[in-house]
């Protein structure tokens, strides 16, 4: 069993990611430990935890629960993460669709990360191993703007 895979499996975003680990190990303290669990748990949280099976839950001990998460958390850190600028902010069913496509087309993206810029116009920019590209209108405009501008100009006069 591949503890990272499983809580990938349907989890897309970075932030997801950190939620759900913060979540899976306050659960996990609580039924090891008996600590009370001071976070109210969304449905989709709840959700969440009870779709991880019994061999993954009982691959935590009392013994191994803290090094575990430290493993984890390293190994997180590998990921290669996609950062995606949208000019808006997408809903939980778009991330989901994203999460997918990415995951069948660029196979070597696991997680990626959504950032806002309202600037953007018609599409998105990204930037993968920290090089940026932008494939929104307003990138189109500005290299063709110079062309814009001279065929603007005919209709002026």
């Amino acid at each position: 069993m591949d503890i990272i895979d499983t809580i990938l499996t349907n989890t897309y975003t970075i932030q997801d990611m950190r939620h759900r680990m913060r979540i899976l190990k306050s659960n996990l303290e609580n039924t090891l430990f008996g600590k009370v669990q001071t976070e109210i748990l969304s449905s989709d949280d709840t959700i969440w935890l009870s779709s991880l099976t019994l061999s993954f839950i009982n691959y935590f001990t009392k013994d191994n629960i803290y090094s575990s998460f430290k493993n984890i958390e390293a190994e997180l850190k590998k990921l290669k993460i996609l950062i995606i600028y949208l000019s808006f902010e997408p809903e939980q069913e778009q991330i989901e669709n994203i999460g997918k496509w990415l995951r069948t087309n660029l196979t070597e993206i696991k997680l990626f990360d959504i950032k806002l810029d309202p600037s953007l116009l018609g599409g998105i920019a990204l930037v993968k191993n920290g090089v940026y590209k932008d494939y929104s209108l307003k990138s189109k405009i500005q290299e063709q703007g110079e062309m814009i501008l001279v065929e603007f100009k005919k209709y002026i006069r």
